[in-house]
């Protein structure tokens, strides 16, 4: 269940594809991508763990988007310290010991450092990773013991802002006291809820209370009406679209007028289909890459490497655009790196880097090495981005904000 606090962005899914065709055809990629920086000499070997093909989902896409942007790499960016990037590809399948499979494969394959973007099963990959010390790049996950790591894990950004961030932010704007967590029933969610929102929210200086709702709970109209009595002005929602629609459907039949936020795997076109505009337009949501901001620099680069370096890859999918940001994270955290590459000097570098703004971030900052959230020091970044909703249950705009002071008690 570490998915539900996952990041991954609601976008348009009939969105456009980038062709392909390297190098680019239009004099705006060709500046998008740089000058020629072409690196040269032997490989650098960076693993990318992903769940890939599974019978309940495809993240394909964020192999062929990391491969490209490997490709991007070697021909603008000098690779690593010059060096071109080869690219180790181990799919988990969604299954733990498919993830300690594809650890093990990366220790074997001599992979300097390793980058993981949504996986479902972090800590199975994490774990032979950790014994040998090869640094490990995650987009996010949840994963006490990684979080914890201050030697070679490195998390692009904090769950906790999207579990805590998003509601305190819309419970400030909004001038109200007080949130209500609607959660899964089930241990990964209620526990982080439990153990953090007290110091959390006092900190943030809001009221708040957990409702718990078992999985697979079609009709929860009375615990939302409760929810609608004891005055929440704002709902956080966390869980899967069907979850989410039973939880407004509750909510409207409680008269709720308040606002909603949610992780951004509540808003599904199914979600968009089954609530009103006017529900969908009080919805906000939270996500770590700048997804379909075509107005963004760094969602513009991001195009432009797909389409220069890609092959036929949805632009306006998350999962590719998670793979290119991780991949391209730590190829830009390692800039400047020099001497023999080894898992150690890149984990030194690493630690070592100045900030720097997101690769697809729309302006977020990120600097791992420890100095972000003292209690996890695998934290690169404690800032995140926010959007509402219009009618249709599309992103309007994105706006980036830092949860460092709510999190600082921490």
């Amino acid at each position: 269940m570490t998915v539900l606090l996952l990041p991954a962005a609601c976008g348009d899914d009939s969105g456009g594809t980038a062709s392909g065709g390297e190098g680019g055809d239009s004099e705006t990629t060709t500046d998008l991508l740089g000058p020629a920086d072409p690196a040269s000499g032997d490989p650098v070997r960076i693993g990318l763990v992903s769940d890939g093909q599974t019978q309940a989902f495809d993240a394909t896409g964020e192999i062929d988007a990391a491969r490209a942007t490997v490709d991007y790499w070697n021909a603008h960016q000098g690779g690593i310290g010059g060096r071109p990037i080869e690219l180790v590809v181990c799919e988990t399948g969604a299954d733990p010991a498919g993830g300690t499979d594809c650890g093990n494969q990366m220790i074997e394959q001599d992979v300097a450092a390793v980058v993981v973007g949504q996986s479902t099963v972090p800590d199975a990959i994490w774990e032979p990773l950790h014994q040998e010390a090869v640094p490990t790049m995650f987009f996010q996950t949840n994963g006490e013991s990684i979080l914890t790591d201050p030697t070679s894990s490195f998390v692009l950004s904090n769950p906790l802002t999207t579990a805590f961030g998003l509601p305190i932010s819309v419970a400030e704007d909004e001038g109200v006291d007080k949130v209500a967590f609607v959660v899964l029933d089930v241990p990964v969610a209620v526990s982080l809820f439990e153990s953090l929102a007290p110091d959390i929210m006092d900190n943030a200086d809001l009221d708040f209370e957990i409702v718990k709702i078992p999985p697979g709970s079609a009709d929860v109209t009375s615990q939302m009406s409760d929810l609608v009595e004891n005055g929440a002005g704002v709902v956080q929602i966390v869980g899967y679209d069907a979850f989410c629609i039973a939880a407004v459907q509750g909510l409207r039949a409680g008269e709720y007028t308040g606002k909603f936020t949610a992780v951004s795997q509540c808003v599904t076109d199914a979600t968009r289909d089954a609530l009103t505009p006017e529900e969908l337009e009080r919805m906000y949501v939270t996500s770590g890459v700048a997804l379909g901001a075509t107005d963004d620099p760094s969602y513009q680069r991001y195009e432009a490497v797909m389409d220069a370096f890609g092959d036929e890859i949805d632009v306006n999918d998350n999962v590719p655009m998670v793979g290119y940001t991780v991949t391209a994270a730590l190829a830009s955290s390692l800039d400047g790196i020099t001497g023999e590459v080894t898992p150690s000097s890149i984990a030194d570098a690493i630690k070592a880097m100045p900030l720097q703004e997101l690769p697809g971030g729309g302006g977020i900052t990120f600097r791992c090495g420890g100095s972000v959230m003292a209690t996890n020091p695998a934290v690169c970044s404690n800032e995140w981005l926010r959007s509402a909703l219009d009618a249709d249950g599309q992103p309007v705009g994105y706006q980036a904000v830092d949860s460092t002071s709510i999190l600082e008690r921490l």
